[in-house]
Formats: C-alpha cells, structure tokens, sequence
C-alpha cells in the first residue's frame, strides 16, 4: 500500500512537472520493466544497439552499473575499446560492451551525472538501461517488458511484492514486449493488450548449443533462474544438477571448487552457465569441461518492430 501510493505520488509530480527532468539532445529509448528484475532488459538493449548500429546509427548505452566496485561516472567502453573491468562496470553493461564494441557504454549510479559523460562521445541515440522508473531524463521512448509467463495482475508493489510501481504505470509505455511469450499467462497478455499500445511478443533462443542429450551441472545467479533452467531442458541437455546463485553474485574460488565436485558426483559431463556469469569466471578454477550459453532476443514481429522503431528515429 505505502510502495504504491508513494509511486502514484511521484509519478504525479512528474507529470505535473513539479520534479525536474533534463532533455538530452540525442534520441532517448529507454528500456525497463514494472517488476524488481529478470524480464530481459540487458537482451532487448542488446539487440537494438546492435539493430540500430548496423542501420547506421551511432549508439550509446547508459546504465546503473549494478554492485560495481566503482563510484561516479565510468567509460566501459568509448566505442572502439574496452576501458573498464567488469568489476567497476558491473556485469551487465560489461558483458554489453563487450558483445557490442561499437557501443559507447557508460556507468553511473546517477544516469544524470553520466549523461555528459556520454555524450562527448556524440551518440546518436541513448540507449537507458533499466530506466522506466528513472524519469529524471526525459526519453522519446519508453520499452517496457513483462515477464508473460507470470500473471502480472497477481504481483504486488514492494515491499509486499515484486513490483516497482502499481501495474497501471504501463500507461507510460510506447510500447509493451511479452518476454517468454511461448508460455505466456493468458492473463497477462489480457491484461498489456488493454493499454492501448502496441505489444510484441518476444523469445530467447540459444545462438549456440552443444549439450544436446548430455549430461550437464548448470549455475547461475541472474534474476529468474527459472528460465535459464527451462532453456537448458527445452534444448535436450539431461540436467542432472542446477544451482541458484542470487543476482549479480560474485563467485569465489571455495565456490567453483564445491560446485565441481558436486557436479562430478552428479555424474555431469560439462558444467553450463550464463554469458553473464561467465564474465564473472576464472576459467583455470575448474577441471571439467566448461560451457558458456548465450541467447539471442527473438521477437516474433521482428520486421514490423525494427520499423516502428526507424519511423520513431525519423
């Protein structure tokens, strides 16, 4: 009750224009969610710089820069090199910066602040990542993702939920993509459909995957495990062990060794994790057979979204 009336009090002030906001001069897309993590944000913010990069574009990326070691404004990436470690970067936007080295990518714990930052570097357009919420800066669109798989008119606002703000924010949106879709909540999708936006429906598929019929010990600690776990065993790897880490978990040596041995008495024949977590490992650590599986965002309206996109940009 208090999260949600303090978020439909806030989101007042700014409408109103009570609270300030700054207009940068570049094109603003900002990609978030209603929900405290785990809808895709960091794969959809991928996908349109790389989409836009290849139309021509020149694209920056500003995030948070979750449980990094730094403080302030940090250059992960000017567009041509890697200039931070994933420990003052935080692992999302390294691993960004690192699938997509044509991306200027900043941190900063204030996305105002890192602003100018970024824009020295005179991007086109401004990717936000993970900024629904975040309305100090104005943005010309507003990408919001729901997990589908979940029945968002059932989740509440923190502290008693997951919810960052009451479902009614979606109001704000340009546009609304249904994450998993393949095994969407028939609730949810009624629910988006009736905020009068258009909604794409979006999947993730493994770009590359060789434990098909294997025997596999998986871990990760990214925010819905659930669904790295379905992809495992939806592209036939025979998981026989799988632990869950919590998000953005730094990982110690203790750890790896705990895991491989138990993934060893599991019967396993390779060890799988997540591209994210896998910026995160010391690959000398481990004896068995290491994997790293990567998804691609696949978003079933792939051609009419790319050109509603370049129709905003115009």
């Amino acid at each position: 009750m208090i999260g949600a009336l303090w978020s439909r009090v806030r989101n007042h002030l700014y409408d109103k224009g009570v609270l300030s906001t700054v207009r940068p001069k570049e094109f603003v897309i900002s990609i978030g969610n209603l929900t405290w993590g785990g809808t895709g944000k960091t794969s959809l913010t991928s996908y349109l710089a790389k989409f836009l990069i290849n139309e021509g574009f020149k694209v920056g990326i500003l995030s948070r820069g979750y449980q990094r070691n730094s403080r302030g404004a940090v250059v992960v990436s000017d567009g041509q090199e890697l200039k931070s470690a994933w420990q003052n970067a935080g692992d999302e936007p390294y691993l960004l910066a690192r699938k997509i080295p044509q991306a200027v990518v900043v941190v900063a714990e204030s996305r105002v602040e890192g602003l100018p930052v970024l824009s020295q570097f005179q991007p086109d357009v401004i990717l936000l990542d993970d900024a629904f919420q975040h309305r100090r800066i104005e943005r010309d669109l507003n990408l919001v993702l729901v997990d589908s798989t979940e029945n968002i008119l059932d989740l509440h606002v923190l502290p008693f939920g997951k919810l960052r703000e009451p479902v009614e924010g979606l109001n704000r949106a340009n546009a609304i993509i249904l994450t998993h879709s393949k095994n969407a909540n028939p609730e949810t999708e009624k629910a988006v459909s009736g905020y009068g936006v258009t909604v794409y429906h979006a999947n993730y598929e493994a770009t590359k995957f060789d434990y098909s019929g294997k025997s596999i010990a998986a871990f990760c600690g990214i925010a819905s495990p659930q669904h790295f776990r379905r992809l495992l065993i939806d592209n036939g790897a025979k998981l026989v062990l799988f632990s869950e880490f919590p998000d953005h978990h730094v990982y110690s040596q203790a750890e790896f060794r705990e895991f491989e041995q138990a993934a060893l008495t599991s019967g396993a024949e390779a060890i799988v994790t997540t591209a994210k977590d896998a910026v995160k490992l010391v690959s000398e650590y481990f004896h068995m057979p290491l994997g790293i599986v990567d998804v691609e965002f696949v978003i079933e309206e792939k051609a009419q979204f790319n050109s509603w996109i370049l129709e905003q940009l115009a």
